[in-house]
């Protein structure tokens, strides 16, 4: 069982269930599609980020080439004058040949844990006791790599290299003290890209230690600020896997940053790219995750509904038209053109043009039947009518020819009832239904033609008339009929009259209610004593039980008397239901 709710005007409509069936149907392709981007993003993000690692690691080579090599060859200058220590003009040596060989490399020297240098590459002495940083590494000798913005030899930013030289017993000799100088690493690295790639070189490239101090920049040490992304601290980035994301710098342009590890808790380089390299990474640059299984779901939403359109709702809405226009009672109906429709409704179309034209064809026999059933009935109430009316032309005839008086009553009496069942079958035969009689018509025509033979010539008679309209069976008809023919001829045979006064007629036929009716006649009275309709109808009691057969007849109620001057009779009887007329049930019963 379908629930109520889903009867309404939009929710019954076929249109909208096989849309929500649909819908339903298609929402787990829709998730299966969702997850397949996730899984797509995600690798095209893993994708992204390794190229801009990649990138980001190839331009960083020239500075963490020359970092390692600046570390190697401190650790590999301490180990060569471990020995030579106490050799002042060896020492030197070494020094000035390191410097002459590596163009990257501005100074080289050797500190001894006093402070006082006098091993170096420009030959000259240099005190530094009393320096926190070698005082730290006394303390704690370590292989160290810091930045000093003004050598305090060279006088320029400097990358300074400190390898602590160990003797062969295990003592702390002293250190050996690199410097690259950041002029060297100020430069654009040649990346070998090709110029089809989206990623261009990068706009910024910096490298730090795990302090979050900056040791390089391509740009120059001195704009670092510049270039990195504003409210984050390299600190934020040590000890921390590779990572990317989209940020701003301090002057607000946007930029994509590639932070990763090269040792980590030691070094790490930062590279900084147009924004516009995000748009080569995952597909959520141009629309969200869900937007593409949401377009997915809509589009296969939209074909489905054009082929439900064109192949199923436009067939049937053509076919209900029809069907609804046929059943309202129109004849006059093309069927739909359903030769584009599926075999199954051309089927159901031909199906109900067969039925449609058996019905017609039907119809049309049916009504060809019942106007043969007019036309004989018709004849047999006219025939009938023709009969009664030889029959009271007859009697006419013997009433004359009769010298009796009581006889030529008794044959002027029969004369009218005749001719009161011939006008009935006259109406029956004029009217246009045959299964029920118009009565206002009916008795309308009574009332004239008995008082058109009723009334002579020195009689003065004024008739008024009122009735309803309202229609009868044959079998009310009838006993209604002569009921009145009855009553009018008792009045106007014994009604008072005299040349100078005149005799008056109140015929009325109402509804009472409630599916009943009334017939009223009513006639006035002249000299004194029960004249009129009373006398007429006790005069030999013919005319009461008449009436009073004609009432049980009707199932009605007759009441006979006097009511302000004048003798009235008063029918009260119900009207049969000209349905149940019909019923063939009701007719048995």
């Amino acid at each position: 069982m379908i629930p109520d709710a889903l009867r309404g005007p939009v929710l019954g409509r076929l249109g909208f269930r096989l849309m929500a069936a649909v819908a339903i149907a298609l929402t787990p392709l829709a998730l299966l599609s969702y997850n397949q981007s996730q899984k797509f993003e995600s690798e095209a993000q893993a994708r992204w980020e390794s190229a801009l690692f990649g990138e980001t690691l190839l331009a960083a080579t020239p500075q963490l080439d020359a970092i390692s090599r600046a570390r190697g060859l401190a650790a590999a200058t301490a180990n060569a004058i471990s020995s030579s220590t106490d050799k002042l003009s060896a020492c030197t040596d070494i020094m000035k040949q390191l410097v002459s060989t590596e163009p990257t490399i501005s100074f080289a020297g050797f500190i001894p844990p006093d402070g006082n240098m006098i091993c170096a590459s420009t030959g000259k002495p240099y005190n530094f006791a009393g320096d926190r940083s070698l005082l730290d590494l006394v303390a704690n000798p370590r292989p160290l790599m810091s930045v000093n913005p003004k050598g305090p030899i060279s006088g320029e930013s400097v990358l300074i290299f400190t390898q602590p030289v160990i003797s062969l017993t295990g003592q702390l000799i002293g250190f050996v003290s690199l410097s690259l100088p950041h002029r060297a690493l100020e430069r654009r690295p040649s990346l070998l890209l090709d110029p089809d790639k989206t990623l261009n070189e990068p706009l910024a490239l910096v490298t730090f230690d795990g302090q979050g101090t900056a040791l390089t920049a391509i740009y120059g040490i001195e704009t670092i600020k510049e270039r990195l992304p504003a409210n984050r601290l390299l600190t934020d980035f040590v000890n921390q896997p590779p990572t990317t994301f989209l940020g701003r710098t301090p002057t607000g342009q946007a930029r994509t940053f590639a932070v990763m590890p090269i040792v980590p808790g030691s070094l790490y380089v930062l590279g900084s790219w147009p924004a516009s390299v995000a748009s080569a990474a995952p597909l959520a640059g141009y629309l969200p995750l869900w937007g593409f299984p949401l377009a997915m779901w809509i589009a296969s939403l939209i074909a489905a509904w054009i082929a439900a359109e064109t192949q199923v709702l436009r067939p049937v809405r053509a076919l209900r038209g029809s069907i609804i226009a046929f059943a309202d009672g129109s004849r006059v109906v093309q069927p739909p053109d359903l030769s584009a429709a599926p075999n199954e409704l051309r089927d159901v179309g031909d199906a109900y043009d067969r039925l449609m034209s058996s019905v017609i064809r039907d119809e049309a026999e049916l009504e060809d039947s019942v106007h043969q059933k007019d036309v004989l009935l018709r004849e047999v109430h006219h025939r009938v009518k023709n009969n009664l009316q030889l029959i009271a032309s007859i009697m006419n005839l013997q009433m004359r020819k009769s010298v009796s008086p009581e006889a030529r009553t008794l044959l002027k009496g029969l004369h009218d009832r005749v001719m009161s069942l011939a006008t009935v079958h006259r109406e029956l035969y004029q009217t246009s239904g045959l299964t029920d009689v118009q009565a206002d018509e009916l008795l309308a025509s009574i009332v004239a033609q008995v008082v058109r033979m009723g009334a002579g010539a020195d009689r003065q008679v004024e008739t008024k008339t009122s009735f309803d309209r309202m229609r009868l069976t044959p079998d009310q008809a009838v006993p209604l009929s002569l009921i009145l023919t009855e009553a009018l001829t008792n009045a106007l045979k014994h009604s008072g009259r005299t040349a100078e006064s005149k005799t008056d007629l109140f015929v009325s036929l109402h509804h009472s209610g409630l599916g009943r009716a009334e017939l009223r006649l009513a006639n006035t009275l002249h000299g004194k004593g029960p004249v009129g309709l009373q006398s007429g109808l006790e005069s030999t009691g013919l005319g009461h039980q008449l009436l009073t057969a004609f009432a049980t007849q009707l199932a009605g109620q007759l009441t006979v008397g006097e009511e302000d001057g004048l003798y009235v009779v008063r029918l009260d009887f119900p009207v049969h239901d000209l349905s149940l007329r019909e019923d063939p049930d009701h007719e048995s019963a």
